[in-house]
C-alpha cells in the first residue's frame, strides 16, 4: 500500500521561526543598552567639584565637549588623559568639524592649581572657543555654607 502511495500527499514539514523570543530579547538588550549608555558620560577621573552657592544648571546646548582636571593637573578629554599640546589638537578638531559653537564645559577639582584650570580656558580660547562653563556644585549645608 506504502508503495501506491504518491509523494506529492505526503505532507511535507513546516518551517518556521518563531519570532517572539527574539523580539523579547531584542527588547531586554536594547533596555540594557540604554541604561549602561547613560553611564558611558560620567567621567573617569573622580573629581571632588568646587561648591558654589551660586551654582545654576546650565541649558544643554547642541554640541558639549568637557575638559577635566584632576588634582594632580592632569587634563582628561573624551575620556581619555592628554597634554597641553593633544588638549589644543582636540579642540582644534572640534572647531574644524562643529564650527565655534560646541561650549566647553571644565570641571576641575576643587583641589587642582587654579593656573591649570586658567591654562585649559586660555587653550579652548587660543582656539576659538567662546562658550566656557566651569563645572561647580551646590553646596550641602546651606545657601551660604562654605566648605
Amino acid at each position: 500500500m506504502s508503495l501506491a502511495r504518491m509523494r506529492g500527499d505526503e505532507p511535507t514539514p513546516k518551517v518556521e521561526i518563531n519570532i517572539v523570543p527574539l523580539v523579547d530579547v531584542s527588547l531586554v538588550l536594547l533596555i540594557i543598552f540604554m541604561v549602561t549608555a547613560t553611564f558611558v558620560k560620567a567621567s573617569g577621573m573622580r573629581l571632588e567639584l568646587p561648591k558654589a552657592a551660586s551654582a545654576q544648571p546650565t541649558p544643554q546646548t547642541s554640541r558639549e565637549l568637557t575638559i577635566e582636571v584632576a588634582a594632580d593637573g592632569i587634563y582628561s578629554c573624551l575620556g581619555a588623559p592628554v597634554g597641553d599640546a593633544q588638549l589644543q589638537q582636540i579642540l582644534l578638531d572640534e572647531v574644524r568639524v562643529h564650527g565655534h559653537a560646541t561650549r566647553i564645559t571644565i570641571r576641575g577639582d576643587r583641589r587642582a592649581a587654579l593656573g591649570r584650570v586658567v591654562q585649559a580656558m586660555s587653550i579652548a580660547q587660543e582656539v576659538g572657543l567662546l562658550h566656557l562653563v566651569v563645572a561647580t556644585q551646590q553646596p550641602t549645608g546651606g545657601a551660604n555654607a562654605l566648605p
